[in-house]
């Protein structure tokens, strides 16, 4: 195991370091100014003018919506306003600093005395341009690439030959929409299962044979954090917030009305986005899964803990398989049987960000995240990853491909979905002499916005889901072969 890796390229698509001193000199910009209005309002309304209480209750609003906007991720994403949390704290900082010169100033000066004794048109405008700035920040700290959310307009770009059209969209039905996806899987009669965000399970068919969605209902609902779906032998397994269930539609009415309990009491939510991830049957028959770490540092206190675990479907004795994970997403199980995983590693203890990899997995394996100043565990003997990719790529949907509709090179590669660089990768892996892989990674798709699932087909065809636009991309090769 202990063989070549590959490197990906290095250079992330997320923004350059320009870009970064950007957004961080606008957030002490906006910083300073809040801290500077609610002084103003805080003169005034010690010399009776309530208009301050205005600029007061603004400016501490815009401090709490700034600080929240920067911190908060949405949904299982990123920050609406994209900057580093170490950076945000510093530049807070900063403003609290210059701001203690203004207050003097202000005392000094009286400025606020200037002001109009009754003029409200200050304080009327002031939550408008503050809503207009953090607007303007949040758009100007999203890559470029994130900023249209229209799929009509977004171009996927793919391989010669290959073709991706619109399988599913969040269309209002009878019970809704769909709130964007969060992971994707076959049934057994060829229906399609799609998680959103929102915690609801859609029963999505092609009635009329056009290979697109045309009905779309709700088969299950309530669920919190729902990332993961498998189905074997007629029966559907569901991946929640600390559990794994076994949703049934008992009555065949096209609804589950019953669940029973496989796993419970996993990790969820310590670190956020961190839960019990997606599914995947191995080939002993057990339901395999990563369990997001619980720590940013160290050895994680809980069992389950930035571990892949599996349980068998009776339930009752989930296991670690392997562990020294960050956040694993998905796993997939090539034709020999053998399990590959994407990890998001997040930090070093440093604060620098770790590179996010690509492992073969092997039972009882220590992978050694985090390890600051050894990312790839090439000094401290642990596992060492088959392949890195840029901080934060955020590697999430994974499957190998084993249908004939494709060239016969992608047959037994794996495809895997790069959420922060809107990319789906191809990746060879290929067997070496000591029970090791090799892999070789290549872009096979870009230009969605958030891939976050692939899967393959009953037809072979190749299906991406984008949490982003809330569509399900159709991947089809029409080229000679």
């Amino acid at each position: 195991m202990a063989g070549r890796f590959f490197v990906a390229d290095r250079k992330s698509q997320l923004y350059d370091e320009n870009e970064r001193m950007i957004v961080a000199a606008l957030t002490w910009g906006l910083m300073t100014a809040w801290i500077v209005c609610a002084a103003l309002g805080w003169q005034m309304l010690r010399q009776r003018r309530w208009t301050g209480a205005a600029f007061l209750i603004t400016a501490a609003l815009a401090i709490a919506a700034q600080a929240a906007l920067s911190l908060v991720p949405v949904g299982i994403g990123e920050p609406l306003i994209r900057i580093e949390r170490r950076t945000f704290f510093v530049a807070a900082g900063l403003a609290l600093g210059a701001c203690a010169a203004v207050l003097v100033w202000v005392r000094n000066l009286r400025l606020a005395l200037h002001l109009p004794a009754r003029s409200l048109a200050p304080a009327a405008a002031f939550p408008i341009a503050a809503g207009l700035a953090l607007w303007g920040l949040s758009f100007i700290s999203t890559p470029e690439r994130e900023r249209e959310r229209n799929p009509d307009r977004r171009e996927i770009v793919l391989p010669p030959g290959f073709k991706a059209e619109r399988y599913a969209s969040a269309a209002p039905g009878p019970d809704g929409a769909m709130d964007n996806p969060t992971v994707i899987a076959f049934g057994d009669a060829g229906d399609l299962y799609i998680a959103d965000i929102a915690g609801n399970l859609w029963l999505a068919r092609d009635t009329n044979g056009d290979a697109r969605i045309d009905s779309m209902r709700k088969f299950a609902s309530g669920f919190e954090l729902l990332v993961g779906l498998a189905w074997r032998n007629g029966e559907l397994y569901v991946s929640s917030a600390g559990k794994v269930e076994g949703p049934k539609d008992a009555n065949n009415d096209g609804i589950a009305d019953a669940r029973r309990t496989l796993a419970a009491g996993l990790p969820s939510m310590i670190v956020q986005p961190h839960s019990n991830n997606s599914l995947a049957f191995g080939p002993d028959g057990r339901l395999y899964f990563g369990v997001g770490s619980t720590v940013l540092h160290g050895e994680d206190p809980h069992a389950f803990g930035g571990a892949i675990v599996s349980v068998s479907t009776d339930g009752g004795d989930a296991r670690v398989y392997a562990r020294g994970f960050g956040n694993v997403f998905d796993l997939a199980f090539n034709k020999a049987g053998v399990v590959f995983a994407g990890d998001n590693a997040g930090p070093a203890r440093d604060g620098a960000a770790e590179p996010d990899e690509l492992n073969q997995i092997v039972e009882g394996g220590d992978y050694g995240a985090p390890d600051p100043g050894d990312p790839l565990n090439l000094a401290s003997g642990k596992m060492p990853p088959l392949a890195t990719f840029p901080a934060h790529a955020t590697p999430t949907g994974m499957a190998f491909y084993y249908g004939q509709a494709f060239p016969a090179g992608y047959v037994d590669t794996a495809f895997l979905a790069l959420w922060n660089r809107g990319e789906v990768m191809n990746i060879e892996i290929n067997p070496k002499g000591d029970g090791g892989y090799a892999a070789i990674p290549r872009v096979f798709g870009s230009g969605f916005l958030y891939p976050i699932d692939v899967v393959v087909g009953p037809d072979d065809a190749l299906y991406i889901a984008d949490f982003g636009t809330s569509v399900v991309y159709r991947v089809t090769y029409e080229g000679a072969r």
